[in-house]
């Protein structure tokens, strides 16, 4: 029996609603419990999300694995555990040798840069001023693991906010990564712009969730909090990207930048939907 625990990480994500849409919209079969307040991640000493705990017929922790796994380790584990617990019938080969790559949970070397004042990653001189306006200017150089702004933004612990004029600021970050996305919500149904060194997403590289305009301009439309593909395909490429809201009220919680597996490998989700 399989059973997700959802500890989330940011304020929306307590939401039954959108825990319950999420789960719909993902086509999740097994039950999902929610856990605002970490009680369970933290009883079974889990550290790091996502996690696969593999639990035995008594109710005891046979094994965690966090991050990185061996398919072959964890097939050949639950096959254990299904004898243990007196399971007698036939079980499938385990895993060939095409499967003896690890991977990542997250489907490969993922990046992540939080906004909030409580994460620290503001590149700016000017600094985090919590919970108030303040008015920034992009120094125009960048460092990995950073993000930097321009215009007026409130810092919050989880989030950053823009609070200026339609489209006269901005948020900007270095990606190295295959994939890009960004963690974004807003007050009301809007949309930010994207440009990649100053130029809108190519065709080829544009993430699922991009949008063009008459004018060649490339966008996502922002409503719910949600994570947004922006970008794929990038060959690991340095580029600067820019994230331009179109009014004020939108908050952004985290960038993600990926670099994926080699071609050939199992993604996590194809292991899990097979087993």
């Amino acid at each position: 029996m399989c059973i997700g625990i959802h500890s989330p990480e940011f304020f929306f994500g307590r939401n039954s609603r959108t825990v319950e849409h999420a789960i719909k919209k993902n086509l999740i079969l097994f039950p999902v419990l929610t856990d605002n307040n970490r009680l369970i991640t933290n009883a079974y000493r889990i550290s790091s999300m996502p996690s696969i705990c593999l639990i035995d017929n008594k109710g005891d922790i046979y094994d965690i694995l966090s991050e990185i796994i061996v398919p072959e380790r964890i097939e050949r584990s639950i096959q254990y555990l299904l004898r243990q617990s007196g399971y007698r019938g036939e079980l499938p080969i385990l895993l060939n040798a095409a499967f003896e790559a690890s991977y990542s949970l997250t489907g490969g070397t993922s990046h992540e840069i939080f906004t909030g004042y409580a994460h620290g990653a503001l590149g700016n001189p000017e600094g985090y001023s919590p919970e108030l306006p303040a008015e920034y200017a992009d120094p125009k150089v960048y460092s990995n693991g950073k993000f930097y702004a321009h215009g007026i933004w409130r810092a919050e612990r989880n989030a950053f906010c823009y609070e200026g004029e339609p489209n006269n600021g901005y948020l900007i970050c270095q990606s190295n990564g295959d994939t890009a996305g960004f963690l974004v919500g807003s007050e009301s149904k809007s949309s930010v712009k994207i440009e990649v060194n100053e130029a809108p997403i190519r065709i080829s590289n544009m993430g699922n969730d991009v949008q063009k305009d008459k004018q060649g301009n490339t966008y996502v439309i922002v409503d719910e909090p949600r994570l947004i593909s922006v970008l794929h395909q990038t060959n690991s490429e340095k580029q600067s990207v820019k994230f331009i809201p179109s009014a004020p009220g939108i908050a952004f919680y985290m960038f993600s930048f990926d670099t994926q597996q080699p071609e050939g490998q199992t993604e996590p989700n194809d292991f899990i939907r097979n087993n």
